[in-house]
């Protein structure tokens, strides 16, 4: 159920920190957010106000050979994304508030069926209560879609659209060089599905995460963690089998070895409980690890591996995943970069006999045309094998790209 994600602009936003989000395999440590680098879009005054506000845009032009997915009558098309976004930022030595936005309007020459305007808003506010106390409250909005041929669900007419808010909320106690420390962690995701909703009904629900994690500092550089991480999932269907609690227990570490690697690995249980007896528990392993070397200020490696749940898009109980990979982003010059991403997924069906296997490649290259103008092409190679022979498939997708700012 792996969907290739696009992104063209400068990220989708600068300001995060709710639950965990696809892609983000290893929960961040609590930090108070920097100022904005000379690497980020350049920002003016808003007068009159404390704010600062950072405009940009990205636009893709590019052809995908295998829309749906599919093994089968497959289905290619043109398509061009375009994605205007800014961020709002305002901040004195102890508090901070950042805004973001970005839409992301996608078109198919070939699919018009298949176009789609998404739009993603974050609103986050931290505060330095004192050296020791720092709060952290968030809002996420998003109105997006599952793409067609993405999910185990049967085809609508149009792609299965959905809007998700997701509110957050973290407390840390312990000054960043403190002996110990600790961070308590709240979120609330509510989904609900807009159309084809004979078969999206099933899929609306309350996602409700807690937990906490200590920090033991072994080492200047080195510390120990001990993690407890719940979830609950509460399906908004009546009598729906697949609502039910998830508990996690990591232990690990965290390091900045030197200032060119760092890195955070976790490893633990994972248990999964259902509210009602038509399907079993799940107890297992699970893990979280990700580490960064840059052995040049321009030159950076990231290696990540994590064991996570999926929730079943219509097929069995959930779906147990385990993902690996590795990037390698690298700037030739002040102007030319490069950008190497090798993944490699496995998804375990719980409750039917399923297993998949997903290895992709990217390959990017960025020319800053201007400070505020860089030009580049993607492509991402994408296959996908299964025990059962429908569900393999194999797609090739190519971008030109702009992303302009002030």
């Amino acid at each position: 159920m792996a969907k290739l994600e696009v992104a063209i602009a400068f990220g989708l936003l600068a300001v995060t920190g709710g639950a965990l989000a696809q892609g983000a395999y290893v929960r961040p440590a609590y930090q108070f957010p920097s100022p904005p680098s000379g690497s980020d879009p350049a920002s003016v005054h808003v007068p009159g106000t404390p704010l600062f506000l950072a405009p940009y845009v990205g636009v893709a032009v590019g052809h995908d050979d295998n829309l749906f997915l599919s093994s089968q009558n497959e289905k290619s098309s043109s398509l061009s994304i375009t994605s205007p976004g800014f961020r709002l930022d305002a901040r004195d030595a102890n508090k901070v508030f950042q805004l973001g936005y970005q839409a992301q309007i996608g078109r198919y020459t070939g699919s018009h069926e298949d176009d789609y305007d998404d739009q993603t808003a974050n609103g986050q506010f931290d505060m330095a209560i004192d050296r020791r106390n720092f709060l952290r409250l968030g809002l996420n909005y998003i109105r997006s879609h599952d793409p067609r041929g993405s999910t185990d669900r049967p085809f609508g007419e149009r792609p299965d659209r959905y809007e998700l808010t997701n509110p957050y909320a973290t407390y840390a106690f312990g000054a960043p060089g403190a002996a110990g420390r600790i961070e308590l962690y709240a979120s609330a995701g509510d989904k609900r599905y807009k159309n084809n909703r004979e078969f999206t009904v099933a899929s609306d629900r309350d996602t409700r995460e807690y937990g906490g994690i200590f920090y033991w500092r072994a080492m200047p550089q080195t510390r120990l963690l001990a993690e407890l991480r719940r979830t609950n999932l509460d399906y908004k269907l009546t009598d729906s089998p697949l609502g039910g609690d998830e508990t996690r227990y990591y232990a690990g570490v965290t390091w900045e070895a030197t200032a060119a690697t760092t890195g955070t690995v976790k490893v633990g249980r994972l248990k999964r409980d259902f509210d009602t007896s038509l399907f079993p528990g799940f107890s297992g392993n699970t893990w979280e690890a990700l580490v960064s070397w840059s052995p040049r200020t321009y030159s950076r490696f990231d290696a990540y591996t994590a064991r996570l749940t999926n929730e079943s898009t219509g097929l069995g109980s959930f779906i147990l995943t385990s993902v690996s990979g590795v990037a390698w982003n690298h700037a030739w010059s002040s102007f030319i970069s490069t950008g190497v991403d090798l993944r490699y997924q496995k998804d375990d069906y719980q409750g039917f006999n399923r297993n998949d296997e997903t290895g992709s490649l990217g390959l990017k290259v960025g020319y800053k045309f201007r400070r505020w103008l860089t030009l580049g092409a993607e492509y991402t190679y994408t296959h996908r094998g299964s025990n059962i022979t429908r569900f393999e498939y194999d797609r090739n997708v190519y971008f030109v790209t702009a992303n302009a700012s002030l």
